[in-house]
């Protein structure tokens, strides 16, 4: 088996006990209250724990780094996608209404987490996406590209791509303002209707 490139985050391990999973979700919490406030630059180590309550070292026994926390906030994002958006998919065929019910249940979880997303648009910006977080964007792409090839837009892979950029731009927008702007999801909706 190939190791996996210098770069690429190692997931910490799960604590074992209720003490310990509930500090690190303090921790997680406390890194998206200093996300959302401060922005991605001042996530340090010593800002998050200082917002949780607990001392630095406490930090370093359930993340090896700040690198390794902010892929963990990521994760946890995305875990949340997934658990939403098979939800609202289950028994769906693929095709628009798929897609559709996945667009929305994205950024209604993008909403609900705004200061995890916001920080995300931040790391892509920068070019500082590490390459467990590309996965899990990839992840995604993947599932809704039966639905593309169902809607027959091709190249598949291509209006895949475009149709989940567009939706985090309509994500960005939704963040910007503070809560759902419907405009922005016809928008996206009408650009699924123009393959008919």
């Amino acid at each position: 088996m190939t190791p996996p490139p210098a770069d690429h985050a190692r997931p910490d391990p799960m604590p074992v006990t209720p003490k310990g999973r509930n500090t690190r979700e303090s921790l997680l919490k406390a890194g998206e209250a200093v996300a959302e406030r401060d922005g991605l630059g001042s996530l340090s180590v010593a800002a998050v724990a200082t917002q949780a309550g607990v001392a630095k070292g406490t930090f370093y026994v359930y993340f090896a780094d700040r690198n390794a926390f902010v892929d963990a906030l990521h994760q946890r994002f995305y875990e949340q996608v997934a658990d939403v958006v098979s939800t609202v998919t289950a028994g769906l065929e693929p095709g628009r209404e798929f897609l559709v019910a996945a667009i929305d249940a994205y950024l209604d979880v993008c909403l609900a987490n705004r200061a995890v997303k916001a920080f995300t648009f931040e790391a892509r910006a920068r070019g500082a996406l590490t390459d467990t977080m590309a996965d899990r964007v990839d992840h995604l792409m993947r599932l809704a590209e039966p639905s593309v090839r169902a809607l027959g837009m091709t190249p598949t892979w291509i209006n895949t791509r475009l149709i989940m950029a567009i939706t985090s731009e309509a994500a960005l927008i939704e963040l910007e303002a503070g809560h759902e702007i419907p405009a922005a999801r016809d928008t996206v909706r009408s650009l699924l209707d123009a393959s008919r």
